[in-house]
């Protein structure tokens, strides 16, 4: 199965053997690893993403699925802060760029 994975996974095959996936890996996994408990609860999670094709759109739509999977299920307390500090930093970012322009264009 072709998938796309946000972090690394170990999983433990029927013969014993492990098989890592590794974080920002995109393409093709053997189905025993695809159909074990840990890939399965990281697609549930969206810490790993299954487009339907390996067309570039279509991966970058199933990308955005498994960010916001990964978002909603992340509950800790400190990745609503960091989350809401980086809105934050981006939005004064944004600001001091238009300031700058407007300072330029009365130059």
């Amino acid at each position: 199965m072709f998938i796309i994975s946000k972090r690394n996974f170990l999983v433990r095959r029927a013969d014993g053997s492990s098989y890592l996936v590794r974080k920002d890996f995109v393409g093709d996994i053997p189905d025993d690893v695809f159909n074990s408990t840990v890939i399965q609860g990281a697609i549930q999670s969206g810490l790993v993403a299954t487009p339907d094709t390996r067309r570039d759109k279509d991966l970058y739509k199933a990308d955005e699925a498994a960010q916001k999977k990964e978002d909603t299920a992340d509950i800790r307390p400190d990745a609503k802060a960091e989350k809401e500090n980086g809105q934050e930093e981006e939005q004064e970012e944004k600001e001091s760029e238009l300031a700058d322009k407007a300072k330029k264009g009365r130059k």
